[in-house]
């Protein structure tokens, strides 16, 4: 595999600026391209302002150990380091689609503007919006690096 894009997105700005230059062409070193990638991305912003999915019962006693043990310290480290590749991810969200980087714009327009409460994750429980939102821009990072604009925008 080629080496991967190295990406930190701090703002909105920046994820919008690359999402319309990977639509104008790019290559994907990973397994989603940029239609799977988009709605992924849709579906986890969309949890902490929806309300996150009902996950088995296992998964739920697993992931109360990991909140009330060493979640505060995978939420820095994500925070701090991004996430890091090969992590299993929700099935539910991964997708074969083509229709999704408009969808995507959509809900960071939401989120930008969203005024309610964050709906507490199953493995961090309650964040602030400040706090969601770095999560999400740093599962903005660790997922767009794996798709490579074969085009630059003249901003």
């Amino acid at each position: 595999m080629e080496q991967l894009r190295s990406l930190r997105f701090t703002d909105w700005g920046s994820v919008e600026s690359d999402l319309q230059n990977l639509l104008k062409g790019y290559q994907f070193q990973g397994k989603w391209n940029l239609a799977q990638t988009a709605l992924h991305l849709n579906d986890w912003m969309q949890f902490p302002m929806n309300g996150f999915p009902k996950i088995i019962l296992p998964m739920r006693v697993m992931f109360a150990v990991i909140r009330n043990t060493a979640g505060k310290s995978m939420l820095m480290r994500i925070l701090s380091d991004g996430f890091k590749a090969g992590n299993p991810t929700f099935p539910a969200t991964v997708y074969e689609a083509s229709e999704a980087v408009d969808k995507l714009l959509q809900t960071i327009i939401r989120f930008r503007n969203y005024q309610g409460e964050i709906h507490p994750s199953p493995l961090f429980g309650h964040l602030s919006y400040a706090t969601a939102e770095q999560l999400q821009l740093a599962h903005f990072s660790h997922h767009l690096r794996f798709l490579v604009p074969t085009q630059r925008s003249e901003d």
